[in-house]
């Protein structure tokens, strides 16, 4: 695991900090209650040029926990005008409502609420397209990873304090150790990214996408994240 966290610090690219979700954009999921989630990422996803992320890593620490009511609460250290320079920024969400077999999770929330920064504020619809078969397997719920969820589809809104933008995504449980992650988020200076998440064992998991800008038209960054898992 020391290995796997060195080579984080060195190559991981994030999209932001920001509550449980996919690549870029958040879930209705939440961080069970009574565990804690700690994740590295880095901040800068540039891959050309002299501040590209071989040349200037910024890894930033992320914590998620899981609360009571359904509520979730985190805070990342994140890089800001230098490389020496790191600022808090927290974040809460709310599931709202839980996913029923004819309806779907419902969860509201902010993110990237810190200093001398402007607050994302969210609206997000999570849906499991193959929600009976998941069901079948709650009893084996606390023998998995929490990124194993079965077949979803996600849809929702957030607000980067000067405009709205719409959100979409999939994640798709393709065996034990892997899932496929895909998202968007509108806005020319947001990005398109593909990719999955490997699940190592029950507390452990690496994600990497590969991410397109929307107003680019090639590859434009690499996400790669590690996280650990904690229950009590």
């Amino acid at each position: 695991m020391r290995f796997l966290a060195t080579l984080v610090t060195f190559l991981a690219v994030p999209a932001w900090g920001a509550p449980t979700g996919l690549n870029v954009m958040p879930t209705a999921d939440l961080v069970p209650l009574r565990q804690l989630s700690l994740g590295l990422q880095n901040a800068n996803t540039e891959l050309r040029g002299s501040e590209s992320m071989f040349h200037e890593p910024r890894p930033s620490p992320q914590l998620e926990l899981g609360l009571p009511w359904n509520l979730e609460g985190g805070l990342d250290l994140v890089p800001a005008d230098g490389p020496e320079d790191y600022r808090p920024q927290l974040n809460l969400k709310w599931r709202v409502l839980s996913e029923g077999y004819r309806w779907p999770a419902v969860a509201v929330g902010a993110s990237q609420v810190g200093p001398e920064v402007a607050p994302n504020y969210f609206l997000v619809l999570s849906r499991t397209l193959n929600y009976q078969q998941v069901q079948y397997q709650k009893f084996r719920a606390h023998h998995r990873n929490i990124k194993l969820r079965g077949i979803r589809a996600h849809a929702g809104i957030l607000y980067s304090g000067y405009a709205w933008r719409a959100m979409v995504g999939t994640d798709i449980e393709v065996s034990d150790h892997f899932v496929i992650y895909a998202d968007w988020l509108s806005g020319g200076s947001n990005a398109l990214s593909l990719g999955g998440a490997i699940v190592i064992d029950r507390e452990d998991s690496i994600v990497v996408a590969a991410q397109r800008g929307n107003n680019e038209d090639r590859v434009s960054g690499l996400l790669l994240q590690y996280t650990h898992t904690f229950a009590w």
